[in-house]
Formats: C-alpha cells, sequence, structure tokens
C-alpha cells in the first residue's frame, strides 16, 4: 500500500525555515498559518517571507481593490511575484500593494458579516438606583466591505417585593463608513436612554464623528469626535438639549495569550453654551472565553450626568457579573 501525504501550503522564510500547512490570512505585517504540529495558528513576520506555494489558488486583494486568484507568491528584492493560474507569466507589484490574502467573503463585497452577543448580568446597583437583579444586554454587528452597522441594547426592569426598583433601558447605534488603505473612518452616532429613576424619559445624544482605529500588540483601539447634540426629556424637570463636542473611546486588550480580554468603551461630552452641562458614560471589564461561544465577564459602568434632574444624583454605578454567547 502507498500513502501519500495530505496535500498542503508551503510557507519559506528568508533565512531557509520552512512552514507547511494551510495559509489562513495575510493582513498588515502578519501571515497566519495552521500547522498540524502547533496548537492553533501561529503568525509570521510578512516581510520575513520569501515564498508561499499554495496547494490551491486563493484570492488576493491588492491595493486598488482588484481580486486575483493566486498559487504562488515569491518575494525578490522589493517586488512580489504572483503567479496566477490562468497566466505563464506572474505579475510584479510591491508587497506594499498586497492587502489581503484569503479575504472573507464580506471583505470583497460579496455578502456580509453578521456577528453579536448575548449576556445576562447579575447587578449590584448604587445611586439613583440601589437593587441587586438580574438583567441583559445584546450586540449586533453587520459588516460589508468598508461599511459596519452596531447597535448595543441594554434593558433593566426590576421589582422587589412588588414595587418597581429599576426602569431604564438605552440603545446606542453606530454607522461606521471606513476609508480603504488608511486607519481613518467616518462615523454617526444614536444614542437612547430611558432611566425613571434619573427622571430621564428619554436621552439622545446624535453625532457625526471622523474615527481613527488601530490594532498592535494584541490591542485595539478606536477614538472619534464630533459635534454632538445632547436632548435630555424629563419627567418633571424641565426640558433641556445642547450642544458641544462629543468624544466616543472603545479599546480592547487581549491577556495571557488571549485567554483573558479587557475592554473599555465610553463617551464624553461637555456643552458650549451658557449653560453647564457635562456628561460622561463609561464602562469596562474583563471577558473570558469558556466553551462552545460562551463567555464570562466581570463590567464596572459609571454615567456621569451633571447637572441631573431635580432630585436624582448626577453619578450612577453599576457592576455586573455576565455570563453571555458570542457568534
Amino acid at each position: 500500500m502507498l500513502v501519500q501525504p495530505a496535500a498542503a501550503d508551503t510557507v519559506i522564510m528568508r533565512n531557509g525555515d520552512r512552514f507547511t500547512g494551510e495559509v489562513v490570512r495575510e493582513e498588515g505585517s502578519e501571515l497566519i498559518i495552521r500547522t498540524q504540529y502547533a496548537a492553533g495558528a501561529i503568525a509570521l513576520d510578512w516581510a520575513q517571507v520569501r515564498e508561499v506555494k499554495l496547494d490551491a489558488p486563493v484570492p488576493v486583494v491588492l491595493e486598488d481593490e482588484t481580486v486575483l486568484s493566486v498559487a504562488a507568491l515569491r518575494r525578490e528584492d522589493d517586488t512580489l511575484r504572483l503567479q496566477t493560474p490562468t497566466e505563464s507569466e506572474p505579475l510584479t507589484v510591491s508587497p506594499e500593494q498586497v492587502r489581503l490574502i484569503q479575504p472573507e467573503a464580506w471583505e470583497t463585497g460579496h455578502g456580509g458579516k453578521f456577528s453579536g452577543a448575548v449576556n445576562l448580568a447579575l447587578e449590584d446597583d448604587t445611586g439613583n438606583t440601589d437593587a441587586t437583579e438580574l438583567d441583559m444586554d445584546m450586540t449586533l454587528r453587520y459588516r460589508r466591505r468598508w461599511s459596519e452597522l452596531e447597535t448595543y441594547g441594554e434593558l433593566e426592569y426590576d421589582t422587589t417585593d412588588g414595587e418597581q426598583t429599576a426602569n431604564k433601558w438605552k440603545l446606542n447605534n453606530k454607522y461606521s463608513r471606513f476609508f480603504p488603505d488608511t486607519r481613518w473612518y467616518g462615523a454617526a452616532w444614536l444614542r437612547l436612554k430611558k432611566d425613571r429613576f434619573a427622571d430621564v424619559r428619554l436621552r439622545t445624544i446624535a453625532a457625526p464623528a471622523l474615527g481613527y482605529r488601530f490594532e498592535t500588540g494584541g490591542a485595539r483601539f478606536s477614538v472619534e469626535l464630533g459635534p454632538t447634540y445632547l436632548n435630555e426629556d424629563y419627567y418633571a424637570h424641565a426640558n433641556e438639549s445642547y450642544w458641544g463636542p462629543g468624544l466616543f473611546v472603545d479599546y480592547q486588550q487581549g491577556l495571557l495569550g488571549d485567554r483573558l480580554e479587557f475592554y473599555l468603551h465610553g463617551m464624553a461630552f461637555t456643552a458650549l453654551s451658557e449653560e453647564s452641562k457635562d456628561l460622561s458614560v463609561s464602562w469596562f471589564g474583563l471577558r473570558a472565553p469558556l466553551s462552545a461561544g460562551f463567555v464570562g465577564s466581570i463590567e464596572y459602568e459609571i454615567d456621569h450626568d451633571d447637572p441631573p434632574a431635580v432630585n436624582a444624583k448626577p453619578t450612577d454605578q453599576t457592576l455586573r457579573l455576565k455570563l453571555g454567547y458570542e457568534w
């Protein structure tokens, strides 16, 4: 009996090292390959890769959005030679022109990518609401090529001995339009919140913004700044509206080899008017993957509204213990 080895991709480094397995993806400064002898995928320095031989052609996206079917790549001096199945002569490009190897369908405009998370949270509230209750939140994201729509919703409606102790919800919506081959993007926010015990019938925040994001060393950071409109519709207090600069921040950092993740989401606003108004909302925590898509996390949220409605406190603080599912 003759046993033939399973087909595999081969990556040859500048120093002669060879890696065989499945080329998963190339983006930025790393080539990701999944091998049989390593636990999970490994990241190779793309600048040190001399040659890639593919068992079957894979799509390669260039800077100008051209999508090629490529069977092999070879680095020669300061150029890359891309061998396609249909052309006898390879195409010569600079390494910087190769934006993605093995992209997902949504990255080439063929379909979209849908992801999300649902969490149940054990909460300990202090401030305008004092209660320990079980609540839920949900995050939904849809990405297609250069556009992304993200929605975050949170609901808390609690009673104790038949008496209502919490009645609040929030809905944060953001649309992002990324600019090709740059870390800059445009964003539009619409954030809504109700909190009966803070006398807030409906808080509305609307803002166009210019954003900047980058990833490095397991960290993902984005910041957005733009003119922001704030309107607060109260139950017993006179309604108020303001204009001013708004700052939006999102930060995630992998820890312990991605077995743990630190995250921070926040926004800050200050009014440019004769009447003083400062608003900031932030929540940060630690998230740990469990098994089969389930995650556990601990989270702390601070909501500061100064000046608040009559008979309301300026700051709410919430501690949550969450069990959730992500896809």
